[in-house]
């Protein structure tokens, strides 16, 4: 308590940590004396020592002797766990924020200062902030929770914040606790399951910090162990699946059914992962009580496809907990620790392989597929002459029958593609002639030959028991054994002559520079496409693509994201230049444009939908349906009104993509009638409005908070979108938009941020360029939509983002400083400056100006009102489901 010298009456502190203990007399007093040197001092230290019988409570009396921010209580008896203890600290605070600690923890010195600002800075219900453990075991989740500060989010639109189930990382306002009688569950262990999961769904917001709070000791070989550590005790288990039925109770009665299967993740790859890696060691009896257990749980709350999104172990192991196959599951554990099974569950069928339940005649196969088969394998005794390199290998494959097996050792020039294979196996040994060797790195591999499927692997020094330093030579080549960067094993050949040494580095040179597919390669690709072209066409598949594969955005995207929602019997393809970097929702399967694979989906599927050209990539079939839903209004002249025809090829190209159209989606009448001019386009026109504008009629909050929270912008900042379009007769236009941005940036007001985004075609110029502080370069961003929402003013030049921004009937600003250049070289369908929904404005200082002035839009309203009716007036929000109903229904 803190006495006020004015009136002598007592203010309280404002934070209270309470500190419960039990048998801690090796480290309570390291955890009290982590809170007597904190950097804050307003606070006050309830320790509640839980009837402990060794000396903890002595000790306790002890060193707070003669500290008044500290005081302690004795429970009569022990309460069996934290939440006893914990609820009776509660009771005996008073400060406004609550924390806590565990009696062999500590804070970090600052802990309680940071979460003190933290919680005031952001008028959250709580903060939360990062636990170091003290031995090695890293916490995967924390990276996902922790990566960021994350202010005033929602567990709703953020649900990795499950997994960060702990208490004692947080610091709670009193009023909140108490408002909805937060405490612990009693007469149970895991209570921070129930308590932490209620405090998320309760909350208006949480906030995160990603800074060092709370070190958790974790002493693994303690006599006796602590609640977490005690998973060989059956009772352990029992205590955490009440915890989550709970939990689960919990979400009914509040209304938030619709976040189980978030949950439900958080258990499958967090709690019940700690058993399943523990289960070999566990008893039979322990054994037989978890299945029971486990089977009876999973069924209260999943189902089957509960485990399709998660990893492939994780999704086969708890799938077969979930059928009840408690043999398949014994022999799935074994077979993932590299162990014998009792019987052979590799299956396959034709290259796809997947683990076999006990039941054969079940439809399990999509639930235990598998990408790859477990292979072990060691490498030991190596030796290395001048013309034999030998070891000795140990392979196996569990689960698999051994005649159905062979291997095979291949020595592979990463330069020059030469090959060496090795000679039969004697015993365990492996060796290879070296005499042919060629310069270069030749990299070891494994290669595993079963029903007709190669499967190799990359020998890693991971693997290999003892690497020696060796190397031989003779007159013309060196050989050492060598490890590269990526920790690859091979053996590295070089030149001795300096003559041999100078024209093999000219000639790795020349070979990196003119590496193209080899003639079998494109005989191959010639004679597949001709086959996929006479395979029947699949009628429940449907290709997309967005700005020739650049991205995942635009009306495309919608209308996908709407599709596979409510049309699951679908199948979803979408085509991008790098898929590998591409995150899709939904079941989608990704394809690199132009691949071989791309093109068997693209003559093969019904559909195809995309917003810009793709009918040249490959000749649309008879019963093909083509989806143009091209990519903005227009304002520019386009195709065949443009005042500079493209050339021949340009308009051969434009017509092969026009002739294949099917339906054309067009946001307004205005739109309907040029397309048909310009494209020449004589096919059905959807007129619904345009997809992508579904979003900015609905506004949802979660997207806005998305895009918020991952650039960092507070509520209270004013954002102004910078996005100018396209000039394609001026490659670098974007250095006059960076000393625009830069002049804005001076210029504009401290709550202001000025989001940059530049035509897609631009973006990776600039992916380098540092900005201004108060300048996010969200170029990069795919979705410009979802951007729209976050923005409060648009400054813009020709780009038809005005278009789509309008419907927000908030302010656009026209930088047009090229006016007259834009209209000689491309032309406009209307004169801009007459109906402009906003400034028309030639210089910066003007932009700067109505940026500065928000007043100065008053004007400038009933002219935004009138392009909205103009080209918006058809837009409600259901333009997706306006396409999807007449292609698709």
């Amino acid at each position: 308590m803190m006495v006020s010298r004015d009136n002598n009456t007592i203010k309280p502190p404002k934070l209270s940590v309470v500190v419960i203990a039990f048998n801690n007399e090796l480290y309570i007093e390291e955890a009290l004396e982590s809170l007597n040197e904190q950097t804050f001092k307003n606070m006050e230290v309830v320790v509640v020592n839980d009837f402990s019988s060794d000396r903890t409570g002595e000790l306790i009396d002890q060193y707070i002797e003669g500290k008044p921010m500290f005081k302690a209580v004795h429970l009569p008896e022990n309460s069996g766990g934290c939440s006893t203890p914990r609820n009776t600290g509660i009771a005996h605070t008073t400060g406004e924020y609550v924390m806590f600690l565990d009696g062999d923890d500590w804070y970090t010195i600052d802990a309680c200062e940071k979460m003190v600002a933290a919680l005031e800075r952001t008028g959250s219900d709580f903060v939360a902030g990062q636990v170091i453990r003290t031995n090695t075991y890293e916490i995967w989740y924390h990276k996902q929770i922790y990566s960021v500060e994350r202010t005033n989010i929602n567990i709703r639109e953020f649900s990795m914040l499950l997994f960060d189930s702990l208490s004692v990382n947080k610091i709670y306002k009193r009023s909140f606790l108490d408002k909805h009688s937060l405490r612990f569950p009693e007469g149970i262990h895991y209570e921070d399951i129930f308590f932490t999961g209620q405090a998320y769904f309760l909350a208006d917001s949480v906030s995160i910090i990603p800074e060092p709070i709370y070190y958790w000791r974790v002493v693994e070989n303690a006599a006796v162990k602590s609640i977490t550590n005690r998973r060989f005790d059956f009772d352990n288990f029992k205590n955490r699946i009440i915890a989550h039925r709970l939990f689960d109770k919990f979400l009914r009665e509040n209304g938030d059914t619709l976040y189980q299967e978030h949950k439900n993740n958080k258990f499958l790859r967090h709690d019940l992962k700690l058993y399943t890696n523990d289960y070999l060691l566990f008893d039979e009896d322990y054994k037989e009580k978890f299945h029971e257990l486990t089977y009876a749980y999973l069924h209260e709350v999943m189902d089957e496809y509960s485990f399709m999104k998660l990893p492939e172990k994780e999704r086969i192991m708890y799938y077969l907990l979930y059928i009840g196959d408690r043999d398949a599951f014994d022999d799935f554990i074994r077979y993932k620790n590299g162990l014998p099974t009792k019987a052979n569950r590799i299956m396959n069928r034709g290259s796809k392989y997947y683990f076999c339940a006990s039941d054969i005649d079940g439809n399990h196969e999509k639930f235990l597929s598998m990408e790859n088969l477990e292979i072990q394998y060691q490498i030991s005794d190596i030796e290395l002459r001048e013309e034999v390199f030998s070891f000795r290998s140990g392979v196996k494959a569990e689960s698999i029958p051994a005649e159905e097996i062979s291997y095979n050792w291949v020595l592979k020039n990463r330069q020059t593609g030469h090959t060496l294979s090795s000679d039969t196996l004697q015993d365990t040994i492996v060796k290879f002639n070296l005499s042919k060797m060629s310069p270069g790195n030749y990299y070891l591999f494994l290669y595993v030959s079963h029903q007709g499927n190669l499967h190799r692997r990359l020998i890693k020094n991971s693997v290999i028991e003892y690497l020696p330093n060796l190397m031989v030579k003779d007159s013309e080549l060196s050989k050492a054994l060598f490890v590269n960067h990526k920790n690859s094993f091979a053996i590295k050949v070089s030149p001795q002559k300096s003559l041999d040494k100078i024209r093999w580095a000219f000639t790795r040179r020349r070979k990196l520079k003119t590496e193209q597919p080899n003639t079998i390669q494109k005989a191959f690709t010639a004679y597949s496409k001709k086959v996929f072209k006479r395979l029947p066409i699949r009628s429940n598949w449907v290709l997309f693509e967005s700005h020739m594969g650049k991205q995942y955005s635009d009306s495309p995207k919608y209308i996908y994201e709407e599709m596979y929602k409510n049309k699951p019997n679908y199948k979803y393809i979408w085509s991008f230049e790098d898929p590998d970097r591409k995150e899709l929702p939904g079941p989608a399967i990704k394809v690199k444009r132009n691949s071989l694979k791309h093109y068997y989906y693209l003559v093969r599927s019904k559909y195809w939908v995309d917003n810009q050209g793709i009918a040249h990539l490959a000749k649309k079939r008879k019963e093909q349906v083509y989806v143009q839903t091209w990519h903005g209004t227009p304002l520019k002249r386009m195709g065949y009104d443009q005042k500079k025809l493209p050339g021949e090829k340009e308009l051969s190209k434009l017509k092969i993509q026009t002739d294949a159209w099917d339906y054309f989606v067009s946001p307004n009448a205005y739109s309907t009638r040029i397309f048909k001019k310009a494209f020449r386009y004589g096919g059905e026109i959807i007129e619904s409005g345009y997809p992508r504008n579904d979003l900015l009629v609905t506004k949802p909050d979660s997207v806005s908070n998305k895009v918020k929270d991952l650039y960092k912008i507070p509520a209270q900042k004013r954002v102004i979108l910078f996005a100018p379009t396209f000039r394609d007769w001026d490659p670098n236009s974007f250095q006059k938009t960076l000393q625009d941005i830069n002049r804005l940036s001076r210029e504009a007001d401290e709550n202001t941020v000025v989001l940059l985004r530049l035509h897609y075609l631009l973006s990776s110029k600039i992916s380098r360029i540092a900005m201004p502080e108060n300048v996010i370069n969200a170029s990069e961003y795919e979705d410009i939509q979802e951007l729209y929402l976050i923005s409060d003013v648009l400054v813009t030049d020709y780009s038809s983002v005005m278009f789509d921004y309008a419907l927000l009937k908030r302010p656009i600003i026209l930088y047009c400083y090229d006016l007259e250049e834009y209209l000689s070289r491309r032309g406009m369908y209307f004169d801009l400056a007459e109906l402009a929904p906003g400034p028309v404005c030639r210089n910066i200082d003007d932009v700067i100006y109505y940026v500065n002035n928000p007043d100065s839009f008053i004007g400038y309203k009933e002219d935004l009102n009138r392009f909205v009716s103009e080209f918006g007036n058809i837009e409600d929000g259901q333009a997706s489901r306006k396409v999807i109903d007449r292609v698709f229904d």
